[in-house]
C-alpha cells in the first residue's frame, strides 16, 4: 500500500484593507500522491473509494494504443493498483460507476469492467469511426453520456442491462464545441470545453444543457480556455474547474455566473479531470504524474 505525501502550507498574509474591513486571502492546503501514478487523468468514485485513471508507459500520449493504461484505487490515507496494465487498457480518461460497474473512457471506445468480479473479462465497446478522443463519461438514470473531443461531439448509452450493452446502443445525443468533461446534477449538464487541435476560441469554455432529456445547448459563461475537468461543491451552488491556461483551478458561483481563480500553493502543468468528495477536490496533475488533493472546506 502507498501513502499519500503530504505538502504543508504557511498560512496566508493577512492584508489589512482598512480599520473596519481585514481581509485574508485563501491560500488552499493540499496533499499529493506520486507513488504508482504515472500520467493520471481520469477520476470517480465509489463506495468511499476513488479510483484514477492512468495511461502509462514512458511519454505522454493521450491517443497510444500501447495497451499500458491502468486504473488506481485510493481509500483513506492509502492507494494501490485495481486494474493492472495488462494490454486492455491504453489511455484510459474519464470514468464513473454505477451498480459495482466501472465505465472507463479509452481511445476510440468505452470499457466496462464489473468491480465485483475481477476474473470477468472487461467489455469494449467501439465509438463510431473518427471518434477517437474519446474523454469522459457521467451516468444519469441508467443513461451514460460519452464525451469525444476531437468530433465536438456527446453520445448516450443505455446501461439499465450492463451485462447486455453493445456498441451499435452508442447513439449521439448533442453537439459541443471541444466537448470535455461532463458532470450531471438534477438532469441538468455541465460540460467543458477542450480544444482538441489546441487553439483556443471563443466557443472554447463551459456550457450547460438545463434539461438533458430535451437537450438544448448553452454557454454557462463566455470567457474562453482548455477547461478539462468538471465537480459541483455539496451545496451544488460552486461549479468548480480545470483550465490547462495557465494551470488554473477555479470556480463559478453559479447564482452570479461570477469566475473565481483559487490560489492554489502548487502549481499545475496540465490540471485534467475531477472529482468533489467530502469537501475535498481530487485533481489529477497529467503531466507531472501527480494526484492533487485540495481541501475546499
Amino acid at each position: 500500500m502507498k501513502k499519500i505525501t503530504h505538502i504543508l502550507f504557511a498560512t496566508a498574509l493577512l492584508i489589512s484593507t482598512s480599520a473596519c474591513n481585514d481581509s485574508t486571502p485563501k491560500v488552499y492546503e493540499v496533499a499529493t500522491i506520486d507513488s504508482g501514478a504515472r500520467f493520471c487523468e481520469g477520476t470517480t468514485e465509489n463506495n468511499d473509494t476513488i479510483y484514477f485513471s492512468n495511461f502509462g508507459g514512458e511519454s505522454l500520449n493521450p491517443l497510444n494504443l500501447d495497451g499500458k493504461g491502468y486504473i488506481m484505487k485510493v481509500i483513506g490515507n492509502n492507494s494501490e493498483i485495481l486494474i493492472p496494465a495488462n494490454g486492455t487498457l491504453n489511455a484510459p480518461k474519464g470514468m464513473d460507476t454505477e451498480d459495482d460497474y466501472l465505465y472507463i473512457a479509452d481511445v476510440g471506445c468505452i470499457v466496462v469492467y464489473n468491480l465485483k468480479d475481477s476474473t470477468l473479462t472487461p467489455l469494449k465497446l467501439e465509438l463510431p469511426e473518427g471518434n477517437v478522443f474519446v474523454n469522459d463519461i457521467a451516468i444519469e438514470d441508467d443513461i451514460a453520456y460519452i464525451s469525444v473531443t476531437n468530433t465536438d461531439k456527446i453520445f448516450k448509452l443505455d446501461i439499465s442491462n450492463p451485462t447486455s450493452l453493445t456498441k451499435e446502443m452508442i447513439v449521439e445525443y448533442t453537439t459541443i464545441p471541444g466537448a470535455n468533461g461532463i458532470v450531471i446534477e438534477d438532469e441538468k449538464m455541465y460540460v467543458a470545453s477542450y480544444p482538441a487541435d489546441g487553439v483556443t476560441t471563443d466557443k472554447n469554455t463551459i456550457y450547460v444543457v438545463e434539461n438533458i432529456a430535451a437537450p438544448k445547448v448553452e454557454k454557462l459563461i463566455s470567457r474562453p480556455g482548455q477547461y478539462d475537468g468538471l465537480a459541483l461543491s455539496d451545496k451544488k451552488d460552486r461549479l468548480y474547474f480545470t483550465n490547462w491556461v495557465d494551470g488554473e483551478v477555479g470556480y463559478i458561483v453559479l447564482d452570479t455566473k461570477e469566475v473565481v481563480i483559487m490560489d492554489i500553493n502548487y502549481t499545475f502543468a496540465g490540471p485534467a479531470d475531477m472529482i468533489y468528495e467530502d469537501g475535498k477536490l481530487y485533481i489529477p496533475d497529467l503531466p507531472n504524474s501527480k494526484i492533487v488533493i485540495i481541501d475546499v472546506e
